[in-house]
């Protein structure tokens, strides 16, 4: 199994755009003290992401085989029926901006790290996108499925998931705890794949109040794609 680590990756973030979202006046006092904490998380930001190179293997109704390691979930099995290769992944902010993130600020100052580290990830999870896209084809379909994102497959999951990883999630500076939480926090981690339709964890998911909602909920999907007969 082929293990890649992807850890040269720019923290390139639209500044005006995060102000605009952060509902803050770019002439402000308080603009001024963001822009403060963005300078100095161009300075030190690491994002990162490491990935696994392997195959999936359906093993019953409910279950399939990657890498070796078998996962429960009628879900992933369904999405991975026609996907061959998969890649096992774990990104992350980096613990650069974590330890920083950690210095005493006040309230609002803390949330606005919360949000540059969420950033950070982002960077990460969309660099490794377009790293596998331009090994796949540009045209290509990435879906993602992710543990503790849906009841019919859980967060504990992630210890599997790690297992495939090996000695890149420490590379990388993630670790798993034994709440299944990952540190940094600003981390995460799934299986990324090859799908005809793009599949969003959210079109499953009812938990309408989530901020990162990225999909409609359809409460039909389940009984029309994945229920057994």
């Amino acid at each position: 199994m082929e293990r890649i680590i992807l850890d040269e990756i720019s923290f390139e973030v639209d500044e005006t755009g995060l102000l605009e979202l952060l509902r803050l006046q770019p002439s402000s006092e308080r603009a001024s003290e963001f822009s403060q904490l963005m300078a100095e998380a161009r300075l030190i930001a690491k994002p990162k992401a490491a990935f696994a190179v392997t195959t999936a293997q359906a093993t019953d109704d409910r279950a399939v085989n990657i890498g070796g390691v078998q996962f429960t979930s009628r879900v992933l099995r369904v999405n991975l029926d026609s996907a061959g290769i998969v890649f096992p992944y774990i990104a992350t902010c980096g613990l650069e901006l974590d330890e920083w993130s950690r210095k005493n600020r006040d309230v609002l100052q803390s949330f606005w790290t919360d949000t540059i580290m969420l950033m950070a990830l982002g960077c990460a999870v969309n660099h490794l996108n377009e790293y596998l896209k331009h090994k796949l084809g540009e045209n290509v379909v990435l879906s993602a499925m992710n543990p503790g994102s849906l009841e019919d497959w859980p967060i504990e999951a992630q210890v599997p998931l790690f297992s495939l990883l090996g000695d890149c999630s420490a590379t990388i500076g993630v670790r798993l705890t034994a709440q299944m939480s990952i540190r940094p926090l600003k981390s995460v981690s799934g299986i990324l794949f090859v799908s005809e339709e793009s599949f969003q964890n959210c079109s499953l998911c009812p938990r309408q109040a989530c901020p990162l909602r990225r999909a409609v909920y359809n409460k039909n999907l389940y009984a029309e794609k994945y229920a057994t007969g």
